[in-house]
């Protein structure tokens, strides 16, 4: 089989190799799409913490089976324990013995992959490969509006208007919320312009200090961390969604106004389980205003000249498929 293999930072390779014989808990998967996310890109420029080359990236990912024809299974791409604190306690993405597929173990940038069979879960009928492969992100950004307990009503600003941000905002549209979407990126705004007229509200508030409950962000940029910060209410909840490629001018202005406002900082860490299939039950009730955010469909041999688009990220998702998909 193909696969894409990282050897070194901005160094890919096509190879031809065979899968290892699976273990107990493990099944083939034959890959019908995989999107690629910046951190995939980011892996690729400059390495990551949890990355060991040579490796095959790719972490949202949706395939087939050979036991189960015609059905179709986004992936979970965490392994965890399942006996520590954090699984019985339902934060399997917390375990500190979790491996991640496309980081500790090889993904999707190949035509079949090994997984564990738990981390698959079925996708609904209406669903395709490319819709599907955007489970995982999907399931990230519900797992961070369950973090920041988002409710009805409640006023939120998101800071980034990229897949990320506009995934985040119907997750919490969904909880009945207000969204607020910024960016700087006039041009990445007027993209996303009917689906922002139907999920979110106008931006008239979004300068005003102490105007939302909640504030993600949704960019590694510092400045919304001090700028979003000042954007709470009173007793307000800054969600740390996306990590930040900087330190913010002056810390002690954030710990003065967590102190006085009693406001909330809150960390949010990639998705459990349950998550995909709240996230794949959403994709089929939202999914046909989601189209616009599959920008780019291309082939495993096409991914190296794409990954400086990638890294700027200036787009919203280009998806992988592959000869013989179900698309």
């Amino acid at each position: 089989m193909k696969a894409l293999l990282l050897t070194g930072r901005e160094q890919f390779e096509l190879v031809e190799r065979e899968l290892p014989v699976p273990e107990d808990h493990e099944v083939e998967v034959k890959v019908e799409a995989v999107a690629i996310c910046r951190t995939d890109a980011k892996m690729y420029a400059s390495g990551h913490r949890d990355l060991v080359m040579p490796r095959v990236l790719g972490h949202e990912v949706c395939g087939t089976i050979d036991e189960a024809p015609g059905r179709l299974f986004a992936l979970w791409p965490g392994r965890a324990c399942g006996t520590c604190s954090a699984c019985q306690s339902g934060r399997e993405n917390l375990c500190p013995e979790i491996t991640i597929t496309g980081f500790h173990r090889d993904g999707g940038f190949a035509e079949r992959l090994m997984v564990p069979r738990s981390s698959l879960i079925e996708v609904p009928k209406g669903i395709s490969p490319s819709m599907a492969a955007l489970a995982e992100p999907f399931a990230c950004a519900i797992h961070g509006v369950k973090q920041s307990s988002a409710r009805r009503a409640d006023r939120v600003l998101i800071s980034g208007a990229g897949t990320l941000g506009i995934l985040l905002a119907l997750a919490a549209f969904n909880r009945g919320a207000h969204v607020v979407l910024t960016d700087p990126d006039a041009h990445k705004l007027a993209r996303s312009a009917a689906f922002r007229n139907r999920y979110a509200v106008g931006a008239e508030e979004v300068d005003v200090r102490g105007s939302f409950d909640i504030v993600f962000n949704a960019t590694a940029s510092a400045d919304t961390l001090v700028s979003g910060i000042r954007r709470l209410a009173p007793g307000g909840r800054y969600c740390l969604f996306s990590g930040l490629t900087g330190v913010p001018e002056n810390p002690v202005t954030i710990f003065s106004e967590l102190h006085y406002r009693e406001l909330e900082l809150i960390g949010s860490y990639g998705c459990t389980r349950q998550e995909i299939r709240e996230a794949l039950r959403l994709l089929a009730r939202y999914g046909h205003d989601l189209d616009f955010l599959i920008e780019h469909t291309i082939t495993l041999e096409e991914v190296p000249s794409a990954m400086k688009q990638l890294l700027a990220g200036t787009g919203f998702r280009t998806i992988v498929i592959f000869e013989g998909s179900m698309h």
